[in-house]
């Protein structure tokens, strides 16, 4: 496990990285949101990964968006709260729907139920909704949070449906009542402050067997930056307890910003911290106490996301090129806005895990 070889997809040149890659489910297409308002699309199926057309017309960065189960289907969301859905095998995918203000502002988390017939989202006007997913009609929303809703997720067995905050709160709906059924507390994300609020819950997934509840992000250090230790907590779903709290790294580290177990049952954990910096790391999820990871890449620019092949052979981790930081500052000679731009890192092991 330690004989790790990456290399970088050279991604396409935009004024906004790209983010949260995604593979399809038969492998052969890697998709990843992009802050210029579209889905880019690599061809797997070749020596050389090939970019093929780029879809999506949305109004701005595409941060979140969900593969459906069974279907070459996908839905996408945007920072103006525009959803849409793409058959994303097309040569040139076009809209089968499009809602224009499914959400007011930013679309943060889309999530499929287990059998695609619906789909949750969140965003920062503190709402959860719930779509058809054919013709994207509203079924439902939810209303409880009193902060920007960073994430949502969907339980593998019963279809429960749980999202979490900027304030660390993560609730678990019910769908009934349209109503909170139960919380988990993982405030010790979240610090308030008199320069700025920092933290929150970034990213959430289910243990294989659907009995943990796992929540990433910071400890802030303190209002002023983003310094913070990236940490990862689990929670017993029966009871809504704490059964561990993992950190994943020093101060400089930050965020756990995506977090996902591999089919062979380890744990993998993307981190982003100061300045510039990356890091992978892959931890025993028998024995989460160990205080050294199983594998650690450390040399990696800013990481966003993670996602595993279907065959478990290979991981994309979305990352920022450095030096192209935040609004991307930066102008070229001739003038021109130079803003971030995201290789795709493809990480395969020198031999098929086994």
């Amino acid at each position: 496990m330690n004989n790790i070889q990456y290399k970088a997809i050279a991604a396409p040149y935009t004024d906004r990285q790209l983010f949260n890659a995604k593979f399809s489910r038969d492998g052969k297409l890697l998709i990843a949101g992009s802050y210029q308002g579209d889905l880019r699309r690599f061809d797997l199926t070749e020596d050389e990964p090939t970019e093929l057309t780029p879809f999506g017309n949305h109004h701005g960065w595409v941060q979140a968006f969900a593969l459906h189960p069974t279907e070459n289907l996908l839905i996408s969301g945007d920072s103006w709260g525009k959803l849409q859905a793409h058959d994303y095998t097309q040569e040139n995918p076009l809209p089968l729907w499009s809602l224009e203000d499914a959400h007011d502002g930013w679309i943060r988390s889309v999530a499929f139920s287990n059998t695609g017939e619906w789909f949750a989202t969140c965003g920062m006007d503190q709402i959860v909704r719930i779509f058809q997913t054919k013709n994207g009609k509203l079924r439902s929303e939810l209303q409880g949070h009193n902060a920007d809703v960073y994430h949502v997720l969907i339980h593998p067995h019963d279809d429960s449906i749980v999202s979490a905050d900027a304030l660390g709160n993560v609730i678990h709906w019910d769908m009934k009542k349209n109503r909170p059924k139960r919380q988990f507390d993982a405030s010790e994300t979240f610090l308030a402050h008199r320069l700025q609020d920092v933290g929150g819950v970034q990213c959430m997934t289910w243990s294989p067997d659907g009995t943990t509840l796992l929540a990433g992000g910071t400890r802030p250090k303190n209002g002023a930056t983003v310094q913070g230790i990236p940490i990862l907590i689990g929670f017993s779903w029966e009871t809504t307890e704490r059964v561990f709290l993992k950190e994943l790294g020093a101060t400089s580290d930050c965020y756990c910003e995506d977090v996902a177990y591999h089919p062979q049952g380890f744990l993998m954990a993307v981190t982003s911290g100061t300045p510039g910096t990356g890091k992978l790391q892959f931890l025993d999820s028998q024995n989460l106490d160990t205080a050294e990871p199983l594998f650690l890449l450390s040399n990696l620019s800013n990481c966003h996301s993670l996602d595993v092949h279907p065959d478990g052979e290979m991981i994309a981790v979305t990352t920022t090129v450095r030096g192209s930081n935040g609004n991307g500052r930066k102008v070229d000679a001739d003038g021109n806005y130079i803003g971030n731009t995201s290789p795709i890192q493809l990480l395969t092991p020198d031999s098929p895990m086994k």
